[in-house]
């Protein structure tokens, strides 16, 4: 049986999970650019995304099928700006993409969840580099959100108590280390506020 206080955790993660999506999703709308997101991060988060939902949907835990699910629609418009100047059909291939993940790993999560589970470790921990090295390296971009990234952190920080009181192993370990390097991206955008790249230098690979 899972204890109270891991229950409340997850809510608390999930409600912060939510919360940080929406503040960067709301953030790409108004300044209609994805600029300051590292590529690395948008596929990475993507990936994080997608494996992670599709480990609740096998797992069927209502809560972070919330969480993860409410991610989806930041994912989408992320990947719709990010392919924006490769023209309709690259977004439309991009969009059909995430779909395709997710059902993919929501099928091999009915296997063993530990397939999404372990892809969702490394993408979940990987993610947050390219964001933190392109923010030392450029500064923070109209399209990044600080108070986005800090929610995530916390949510982060949530998702590990909830993790070890459910003693889900992927959870904890990923969102225990995912805690650290959320809280190092939010401490490089707040270090580096001014963007120091033209949108018509950008290379988001960078």
């Amino acid at each position: 049986m899972t204890p109270l206080w891991a229950d409340l955790a997850g809510i608390i993660a999930a409600v912060l999970s939510t919360s940080s999506g929406l503040t960067q999703l709301g953030r790409l709308l108004r300044a209609r650019t994805a600029l300051g997101i590292a590529t690395g991060t948008w596929i990475l988060t993507t990936m994080s995304t997608v494996t992670w939902f599709g480990y609740a949907i096998s797992l069927h835990s209502p809560v972070q099928e919330f969480a993860n699910g409410s991610w989806m629609f930041f994912v989408l418009v992320l990947t719709s700006m990010m392919l924006r100047s490769r023209g309709q059909v690259a977004q439309v291939v991009g969009v059909v993409a995430v779909f395709a993940s997710l059902a993919l790993f929501t099928a091999l999560g009915s296997i063993s969840t530990a397939i999404p589970g372990t892809c969702g470790i490394i993408a979940s921990l990987l993610m947050s580099l390219p964001q933190i090295r392109y923010a030392v390296r450029h500064g923070r971009g109209p399209g990044v959100s600080v108070l986005g990234w800090a929610l995530g952190a916390l949510a982060a920080a949530m998702w590990f108590v909830y993790g070890v009181g459910t003693r889900q192993i992927p959870v904890f370990i990923n969102t225990g280390i995912q805690t650290v390097l959320l809280v190092a991206v939010v401490i490089a955008l707040i270090a580096n506020p001014t963007h120091t790249t033209s949108e018509r230098e950008y290379d988001p690979a960078q």
